[in-house]
């Protein structure tokens, strides 16, 4: 499990500091691997808690956290993490993986390579892989039966929110502003969002394999289900209707009358760290999935109740088909 050195894309001396037999056996169809930050111990717990360990191995499905070392204090947006609480998390769960390099947003390649390096290495046998990130609100039981039930043939394929034609961002003012040196094109290539997709472990294989050979870009999902993905010929496929990028919409699939009977209208949306709604969220995917729940009728369906409007954030790094959200009453007043 902890081969001493091996080479991360342009990282000679990686290594796992935190390794786990999380694949222990050959009954794996989905290994889900969530990118989280070292800080992040409550929404790991709300993950573990909501959407448990026993229900993904009834349904041959396994679960890493993907981490890398916090132990400094100089990130605005968290707390500087000792490695002992780490390892003490690691020792209690047996669901963690860590590499040995800084957690930043800049290094998110590193870690979207690793964990998918860690598939092929450590967890081969499983048909499709799920990345996503920790604050994004999956429901994997869902997920998981499209993939079981529709899409159980595909190879070399990645499933997810595409995005086509999303352009680079060249404001200097914005977190994801990125140069002409770093990135020439107009367009960044036709990319799955690193929200939640799904992946065959063959197009991951073939995905990592291509990675050694390429200069680093750090925003992960254009670089590995995008520009990577197109040079090997994995093949990116859409399923935006199951998607929303607006918390409204979540908030809707909750909240509205009789909720509780009826399935979200997606697959996956942001929580905006909003634990007490990625929390109910995810109890919401498990109550359907012991209690199958009803498909909405078109009628009430969350968009007859949360309607796009134009984005108007020219720093917002998306392509088509985002927008914000104002909630509207049943009478469309």
């Amino acid at each position: 499990m902890y081969p001493s050195r091996l080479p991360l894309l342009d990282l000679p001396n990686f290594a796992y500091i935190i390794n786990n037999d999380i694949c222990d056996s050959d009954d794996v169809y989905v290994v889900v691997i969530i990118h989280t930050h070292p800080a992040n111990r409550e929404v790991r717990d709300i993950w573990r808690k909501n959407i448990p360990d026993e229900d993904l191995r009834d349904l041959a499905m396994r679960r890493v956290f993907l981490l890398a070392r916090a132990e400094w204090d100089d990130q605005e947006l968290y707390h500087k993490t000792p490695q002992w609480r780490i390892a003490q998390e690691s020792a209690e769960f047996h669901d963690i993986v860590q590499g040995n390099f800084k957690e930043h947003y800049h290094n998110l390649t590193y870690k979207h390579v690793m964990g998918l390096q860690w598939v092929t290495r450590h967890c081969s046998q499983a048909k499709f892989v799920i990345k996503m990130d920790d604050d994004i609100a999956v429901d994997l039981y869902q997920f998981r039966d499209k993939l079981k039930t529709r899409y159980r043939e595909k190879k070399n394929s990645i499933l997810g929110l595409l995005q086509i034609e999303a352009k680079p961002v060249r404001h200097k003012a914005s977190k994801w502003y990125v140069n002409k040196e770093e990135y020439a094109d107009k367009f960044y290539a036709s990319f799955v969002s690193g929200w939640a997709y799904a992946m065959t472990t063959d197009a991951a294989k073939a995905i990592v394999e291509e990675s050694f050979k390429h200069p680093y870009f750090w925003i992960d999902d254009v670089h590995v289900t995008g520009t990577l993905a197109e040079i090997v010929g994995v093949r990116r496929e859409g399923l935006n209707r199951f998607y929303t990028i607006h918390v409204d919409h979540m908030l809707c699939c909750l909240d509205l009358p009789n909720s509780a009977d009826y399935y979200c209208d997606f697959l996956a949306g942001p929580s905006e760290d909003d634990l007490d709604l990625l929390a109910r969220a995810l109890q919401h995917a498990r109550s359907c999935y012991i209690n199958p729940c009803q498909r909405r009728p078109p009628e009430a369906s969350v968009a007859k109740m949360c309607v796009r409007a134009k984005n108007s954030n020219p720093l917002a790094p998306v392509g088509h088909g985002h927008g914000e959200i104002v909630r509207v009453s049943k009478t469309g007043k």
